[in-house]
């Protein structure tokens, strides 16, 4: 590089041991220190996120096709036939409905599902189960979430227990009779099943044929998938037709808009935070300026144009935004590593995890870099956009 280019006659600037060059580093410290925070804070929300989706992923399907309108359809021979050509592709059809479940002393609102008793195994809600599923059975056998026995008092099964299931009917119409007006029928728990406590609060699994007979609807709600993604089961299904596929995270839609929305808000905190600990930037090039009268016109006689003495001026600003950045960079990956790798900061008993989850996204802190230069460009302009560099300062200092 030239020795008289703008960038080079920045970085000396910001060398040596004056009150101006003390001053700029002190503010290189100050970004530091906010660039550092920002990508710290970052990395724990994508923690967070990554830990909330990883925990909805053992809880909902990989996919899971509903009707695009959220009614109830029909498994057609086409629809089986495509899902059936993939033999990496496991899937499930189901039909809920809501009910209410009550035992001789309690009642619960709870949602039925129905899906094939043989594909049962395949289902991740029964890993959890500590006795194994027996092929055939009663129409009325039922597994039970641990959350649903323990609201009607059953923490453990004898096989003797008996629980009634109840819902409107569809066909009720006009009549005052009551006891018509509901299905009724009784359900034999034979297992308790432990997820995660949104699903154990609420379901119970039941054969697809007994709920079908029961509900005299033979469609089905949803169809639910595993090893495939969700533009792979579409293309089999076909895109275009009546079928939407869904993610864990677009069923979770509402919840992951409120972390997304917290983190945003939080970003804009941060990224104030770093500029408010920027502005030591300004006042530290302003400093520098005001030292420099001399350099400054010595520059102006050697040939250089206030233009260029201001750039010179407005590189060393960006020299130290730079710098700042970098070490800052540094150590907020250097923080985010050490939590992630030695826990130091715990959650306590009772959570999923033992430590506060981090995940550093490369991508992410690039961004957070180039903002860091660009409110250094933004300052450095600031401080010298009416910098004078006249031929007198040659003088100042006789």
């Amino acid at each position: 590089m030239n020795p008289s280019h703008p960038a080079k006659l920045g970085g000396r600037f910001v060398r040596g041991r004056t009150l101006s060059t003390y001053v700029t580093w002190a503010a290189a410290a100050g970004v530091a220190v906010g660039t550092a925070a920002m990508i710290l804070v970052l990395s724990a929300f994508n923690g967070l996120e990554e830990l909330v989706l990883q925990t909805y992923q053992n809880v909902h399907p990989e996919v899971t096709l509903v009707h695009r309108e959220g009614s109830r359809f029909d498994l057609t021979p086409e629809h089986i036939a495509a899902l059936e050509s993939d033999s990496g592709l496991t899937w499930i059809p189901v039909q809920t409905q809501k009910a209410l479940l009550r035992s001789a002393q309690r009642e619960i609102l709870v949602t039925v599902h129905g899906m094939p008793k043989p594909l049962w195994s395949q289902h991740p809600w029964f890993d959890s189960l500590t006795s194994s599923i027996p092929p055939q059975g009663y129409p009325g056998d039922a597994y039970v979430g641990y959350g649903v026995a323990a609201q009607l008092g059953y923490l453990t099964l004898s096989g003797r227990e008996s629980l009634e299931l109840l819902w409107p009917r569809a066909d009720m119409g006009a009549s005052f009779d009551l006891a018509s007006a509901f299905q009724r029928q009784i359900l034999s728990p034979e297992a308790i099943f432990y997820v995660h406590p949104q699903i154990d609060q609420q379901n119970v699994v039941l054969d697809l044929v007994t709920l079908q007979g029961w509900t005299r609807d033979e469609r089905i709600d949803a169809i639910q998938c595993w090893g495939r993604t969700k533009e792979e089961v579409l293309a089999l299904v076909g895109s275009q037709g009546s079928l939407l596929g869904q993610t864990p995270e677009d069923r979770e839609a509402a919840l992951f808009r409120v972390m997304r929305s917290e983190g945003m808000i939080t970003t804009a905190i941060l990224a104030f935070i770093v500029l408010l600990a920027s502005l030591g930037l300004y006042s530290a090039t302003v400093l520098l300026g005001m030292e420099k009268v001399q350099q400054r016109a010595i520059l102006r006689a050697m040939g250089m144009s206030e233009a260029q003495v201001r750039r010179s001026f407005w590189w060393s600003a960006m020299w130290v935004s730079a710098i700042g950045g970098l070490v800052g960079w540094g150590l907020g990956g250097l923080l985010v590593w050490g939590q992630s790798t030695f826990g130091w900061v715990k959650l306590g008993t009772g959570y999923v995890v033992e430590s506060y989850p981090m995940a550093f996204h490369a991508g992410q802190s690039l961004v957070v870099f180039a903002f860091v230069l660009f409110v250094g460009a933004l300052l450095g302009w600031g401080a010298t956009a009416r910098l004078q560099s006249p031929l007198s300062g040659l003088r100042g200092q006789a």
